[in-house]
């Protein structure tokens, strides 16, 4: 996904993502009423998924989207919160973000401000809201994050040992014929 600022004219930008709703790899959040506690659960999802990124001051009604644009000053404390609560490890499990993957836009005489998530390696995963992956880890399907099961979260935490790696086992007691031959 290209950077918002990498863009000299805004206007088409926003029609466009206006236009696109929300998807896999993108997510309106309004802000204007603080900052959203829904915002980490997506983090852990695009995190977790194929990455994506976040936007406040867009608001949905009735499956429409519409410009809510911030003020400065949100923008400013959502900011400084966002760094805040991603750094405290009761909040986060990785802190995933720079400065360069936040960025705040002024258009017109509203603010926006955009959060660029990458998908983590394998070996990061899962990652999670809180202290307990079997309760905060998130996953992204279509335009919604979902609640990991404990089988989901188990396949990552065995994804993410290279130590042993799954499909580096030796398996002992097994032959040729346990292999099914329409997989192979």
């Amino acid at each position: 996904m290209k950077r918002i600022y990498e863009y000299t004219d805004l206007q088409p930008v926003l029609d466009e993502l206006l236009q696109n709703k929300e998807s896999s790899d993108l997510e309106f959040k309004s802000a204007k009423g603080g900052f959203p506690r829904s915002f980490w659960e997506t983090y852990s999802s695009f995190a977790n998924t194929d990455g994506g990124a976040i936007v406040f001051g867009i608001k949905e009604k009735n499956d429409q989207f519409f410009l809510d644009g911030l003020t400065e000053e949100q923008v400013k404390k959502y900011e400084k919160d966002f760094f805040n609560t991603m750094h405290n490890k009761g909040s986060e499990n990785i802190a995933l973000l720079n400065e360069n993957d936040v960025q705040a836009v002024k258009f017109g005489e509203a603010y926006f401000l955009f959060f660029y998530i990458p998908r983590v390696d394998r070996s990061l995963r899962p990652v999670y809201c809180g202290l307990d992956p079997y309760v905060g880890t998130y996953r992204r399907d279509l335009e919604g994050d979902y609640h990991c099961s404990r089988e989901e979260v188990n396949s990552m935490f065995a994804d993410a040992n290279l130590t042993s790696p799954v499909d580096g086992r030796i398996l002992k007691n097994f032959t040729i014929e346990d292999l099914d031959e329409n997989s192979i």
